[in-house]
């Protein structure tokens, strides 16, 4: 899963072009691009909330696969036909695929990951994630300005490698088992279920939000600098998210240390102010070295955010139903993308970068004081499930 997890994500390079893509090869303003790059995650969402059903019924390894390849096919024809008007459709179809295979990846690592080790398990997942954005921008720059159907079919192929990796090299147990009363395998169906958890309905919103700033930077990151240092712009980009994956690299296990004796909902809202910091930096005119900086600083919060959300996830999963909750909480985290560029794009357009970021962290700053909320929440639940069974009278 690490090897397949990095070399899909090393070719996964249409993700961070798209909006420059529409724009600068199709011609596309801010807000037809926006409302695009919109439809693009809201169809991650669909195929999100379809792949976890699919895969609680024919098995998550099956399902995984059968969704990449899917995705795949996409980006060759993808590839084929950039130039055409219709193109941003084939890419739509594409994240249809790709969305409904993200969530599934939770879903398998919950089903292989030793028991109490999932902190460790996720956050490898996470660091071999970045192992692959770290190289992969700078490929796709440079694809991006010389060779741009192979933006296309580069992710095509790491997808198909990835494949044959989890194809031939991952075994899921038989018969997998839960760590706690809050992951007894639970015989309602799968919505009931979720919707029985109502601090997950929680949750869910909270990554709504958290998404929807996130997606800046995929959709309001590369504009900004575009805006601010011209043609240079796009590669520049492929530049800053290999700077934030380099640094997930490097300081990903020691962060994760340093917090292990915090709760997972309270590193979330830590995260939050080092959100805040970074892409309140981008409201104001920087140049290159403050858009590294600035770049460096919301990274840290990423780093706190990403590695503790999927144990919070797997802490409140029926052990039947993984598969289907990691596609409801997909479809919260997908539609957050999908109504981020769709709220930035006339905000981009009428305020600028400064409107744009300053909007953005105002969200940022009610996730996090969300998560504090949560985060005692969750404690309490805590405290039930470690709570002995009171005995029967007589038994």
């Amino acid at each position: 899963m690490f090897l397949a997890t990095m070399v899909n994500r090393f070719g996964d390079m249409v993700g961070f072009f798209l909006s420059v893509y529409l724009t600068k090869a199709l011609g596309y303003d801010d807000v037809r691009a926006g409302v695009t790059v919109s439809i693009a995650f809201a169809a991650s969402m669909l195929g999100s909330l379809a792949s976890g059903r699919i895969a609680d019924a024919v098995g998550r390894k099956r399902a995984l696969l059968i969704f990449q390849v899917s995705a795949a096919a996409f980006d060759i024809a993808t590839g084929f036909l950039h130039a055409a008007s219709w193109a941003p459709w084939l890419i739509i179809a594409g994240n249809l695929f790709r969305g409904g295979a993200r969530p599934l990846i939770g879903a398998l690592l919950t089903d292989l990951a030793p028991a109490g080790r999932r902190k460790e398990v996720f956050g490898l997942q996470y660091w071999s994630i970045n192992v692959g954005v770290a190289l992969g921008p700078l490929a796709a720059g440079f694809l991006f300005d010389h060779a741009l159907a192979w933006l296309f079919f580069g992710d095509a192929i790491s997808t198909l490698i990835a494949v044959c990796l989890i194809a031939t090299g991952v075994h899921p147990p038989a018969v997998v088992r839960g760590e706690s009363e809050l992951e007894r395998k639970d015989e309602r169906g799968a919505l009931r279920a979720f919707v029985a958890r109502p601090i997950l309905l929680a949750f869910g919103f909270i990554s709504l939000l958290s998404s929807i700033t996130y997606s800046q930077t995929g959709f309001g990151l590369p504009l900004t600098l575009t805006r601010a240092l011209g043609d240079a712009g796009p590669r520049f980009s492929g530049y800053m998210m290999s700077l934030n994956a380099i640094s997930v690299i490097i300081l990903s296990i020691p962060i994760a240390r340093a917090l292990r004796s915090l709760s997972p909902l309270a590193c979330f809202s830590l995260a939050g102010i080092f959100y805040i910091v970074g892409f309140g930096a981008y409201a104001f005119p920087l140049g290159r070295l403050g858009f590294a900086l600035a770049t460096f600083v919301w990274t840290l919060g990423e780093i706190i955010a990403a590695t503790n959300m999927g144990v919070f996830l797997a802490r409140h999963t029926p052990e039947n139903w993984r598969g289907s909750f990691q596609s409801f909480m997909g479809v919260f985290y997908a539609g957050g993308s999908s109504l981020g560029p769709l709220i930035a794009g006339p905000i981009m357009m009428n305020s600028g970068p400064h409107g744009l970021w300053l909007a953005t962290i105002s969200v940022v700053a009610v996730w996090a004081a969300l998560g504090l909320v949560v985060d005692r929440w969750d404690r309490r639940i805590g405290l039930r499930d470690q709570a002995p069974t009171p005995r029967v009278p007589g038994s």
